[in-house]
């Protein structure tokens, strides 16, 4: 599979430019769409899936277009939408079961064992008569991420998934899309949350203002970065001037003071110590910097 993105641009009727000269390439593995809200993630998203028309450019899916081939394009694609909903008067498995049905599933005994086999991946097997309205808020995003995989998609978008679940909820998902990426299938993935990418991505894009500020590995962005994180061994009075002066990843108490880690090009006159950077100092650099010097 391969999705070819090139200039893609889309201006809203209120002149909002929510997207601009948009180029990306991705291929089998899991795609990951990093950026804080606002910065057109979902815009992009919803173009994917053929929910929105761009203002310009072209979206070719295995040299199908987007414009011309719609129908083709939606058949072969998977898509949880940040605001998922599901019809709440259904039973966890009859809401997975019409899904399954409306994705290509005709045959009422391949698809309950589809269902009940989605249902066991994601975890909600022994809750599949529960109504879908009385499910908690991590079981609802589960059963999102079940109708967005039902029916063998080529194509898996998913926007913002893990928001709202708790640390083991994350994990279960995230080992769930590495599992689900061995097959020949494109999983893009669309977050503000660092760990979702640094944890399942292979390739990745940085989108910021409504533009790709950096596409390619998610090592090689951090390597971009070596050098300018640090850690900085702040006394209590000191530690409200660091806040204001860098941008801070965590702050640690330590002995009579704090462990500050921020990332910047320099730190005088502070004392501190060069660190080894990890994708969340290489995010947090980027956006409050950009790419210029890098």
């Amino acid at each position: 599979m391969r999705i070819a993105i090139n200039d893609l641009s889309k201006v809203y009727r209120n002149g909002n430019r929510a997207l601009q000269d948009i180029n990306i390439q991705m291929g089998n593995g899991i795609f990951g769409l990093l950026g804080p809200n606002g910065a057109g993630k979902t815009t992009l998203m919803r173009i994917l899936v053929t929910l929105l028309k761009p203002t310009s450019g072209s979206v070719t899916v295995n040299e199908l277009d987007l414009r011309k081939h719609r129908r083709e394009i939606r058949a072969m694609m998977g898509y949880l939408p940040q605001d998922f909903r599901m019809f709440a008067k259904l039973r966890t498995w009859e809401f997975l079961d019409y899904v399954a049905s409306l994705s290509g599933l005709r045959n009422a005994r391949e698809r309950t064992r589809a269902v009940d086999g989605m249902l066991e991946q994601v975890g909600l097997f022994d809750v599949r008569d529960r109504p879908a309205k009385k499910l908690s808020g991590g079981m609802k995003r589960r059963l999102g991420i079940a109708q967005a995989l039902i029916g063998d998609p080529k194509i898996v978008v998913v926007d913002e998934p893990t928001t709202g679940l708790d640390p083991g909820e994350r994990i279960r998902f995230r080992n769930l899309l590495s599992e689900m990426s061995r097959k020949e299938i494109i999983i893009v993935l669309s977050t503000h949350i660092v760990g979702d990418i640094s944890s399942t991505c292979n390739d990745m894009a940085l989108v910021h203002e409504g533009r790709v500020v950096y596409n390619g590995p998610p090592g090689r962005l951090i390597d971009k970065v070596r050098g300018h994180a640090w850690a900085i061994d702040a006394v209590d009075g000191e530690l409200e001037a660091v806040r204001e002066r860098f941008p801070v990843i965590s702050s640690i108490p330590s002995g009579g003071g704090w462990e500050v880690q921020v990332v910047a090009d320099r730190i005088d006159p502070y004392p501190g110590r060069p660190l080894e950077p990890n994708l969340e100092h290489a995010y947090v650099y980027f956006m409050e910097y950009g790419l210029n010097g890098s």
